[in-house]
């Protein structure tokens, strides 16, 4: 998902840079250099886009889990869907397995991995008794 979204935003990139290429002539090796410095720092700078844009209402997420057996504690990761839109640190809902949650936002991931929650609870759904 954030890998087609890198490749988006790359293209822009690029296109944003000829149309100044257009607009300017610098000769040959400074537009060769600058266009190096843009490929290169590419990644850097979608990082920053994705920090400033945060965890939005209907994001892909992944939930971790905490779990216990014999052999210790261990994490589990499940992807999610997020209900409300935060930044690290604030707790947003989700909808996780088909249950409604409530999570912390511990990472925005990157290029290849969504953002990352800590589930802090669920809630189960009612039943219902028939007497």
């Amino acid at each position: 998902m954030r890998v087609t979204s890198f490749f988006k935003f790359y293209i822009i990139s690029i296109a944003f840079l000829f149309i100044f290429y257009s607009f300017y002539d610098l000769g040959l090796k400074k537009e060769i250099l600058i266009f190096l410095a843009a490929s290169l720092l590419s990644p850097q700078i979608f990082k920053v886009a994705v920090r400033a844009r945060g965890v939005r209402r209907g994001d892909v997420v992944l939930v971790s889990v905490k779990s216990q057996n014999a052999l210790g504690f261990f994490l589990q990761k499940f992807p999610a869907r997020a209900l409300s839109s935060g930044r690290i640190g604030e707790v947003i809902d989700l909808e996780y397995n088909f249950k409604n949650a409530k999570g912390e936002i511990v990472s925005y991931g990157g290029i290849f991995f969504p953002a990352e929650v800590n589930i802090l609870y669920y809630e189960e759904p009612l039943k219902v008794v028939n007497k």
